[in-house]
């Protein structure tokens, strides 16, 4: 606020300005030059003007409710994982098939009739019976993974078998059957009893 005083003392003015802070808006100084105009004419009373507009603190504070308002909710995105694809089984190339042994398949017992009416599921129990055949007809008392694969051509079950010394192995670690020499195979007395439920008609 701008005020002038004036007074006659002796023949002479004095004037005097009482200087003052206002919190004013940038488009409104020209208000403020015209106030202080006015107050330095001494024909005109002390005029004191008020300065309209808003003050910086009243803009700050909307400035916040306008920001508050444009404030939305974060919006929750859900961000799947990727999914890893499994690694493919590394399938082990098949060992080269074993020789067909030159053997006597077919004379009395022959292994066709040996295994007629059993019905084996499985490579396991296949295995037994022509290792038993060979063990009771052929005196052959441990195979080979080529008696095996012999018996199973003469049979015409099917060979696709990856490794046919595998279920041999396998044999061996259950018990069915010794290995006295690397890569002979012996059927014991455990075997032959799985060998005897079949021929039985057993499962």
């Amino acid at each position: 606020m701008a005020k002038s005083t004036t007074g006659k003392t002796g023949g002479s003015s004095k004037i005097r300005f009482v200087m003052v802070e206002a919190e004013i808006a940038d488009g409104d100084i020209g208000q403020i030059t015209q106030a202080i105009q006015n107050a330095l004419k001494t024909s005109a009373p002390a005029t004191t003007q008020r300065i309209s507009g808003p003050s910086v603190k009243a803009v700050a504070r909307e400035a916040e409710m306008d920001a508050d308002d444009d404030v939305e909710e974060a919006e929750v995105v859900e961000i799947e994982a990727p999914v890893r694809a499994p690694r493919p089984k590394v399938q082990r190339a098949a060992k080269p098939a074993p020789d067909v042994l030159d053997l006597d398949m077919t004379s009395d017992v022959s292994l066709a009739s040996y295994v007629q009416g059993t019905n084996p599921k499985s490579n396991f129990k296949r295995y037994l019976l022509i290792a038993a055949w060979f063990k009771e007809h052929r005196s052959i008392d441990a195979v080979t993974a080529a008696h095996i694969y012999t018996g199973f051509r003469t049979l015409k079950w099917s060979v696709n078998i990856p490794d046919f010394s595998q279920t041999l192995r396998d044999l061996k670690a259950a018990k069915y059957m010794t290995t006295p020499e690397k890569g002979h195979y012996a059927i014991n007395h455990l075997g032959i009893a799985e060998v005897e439920t079949l021929l039985s008609g057993g499962d």
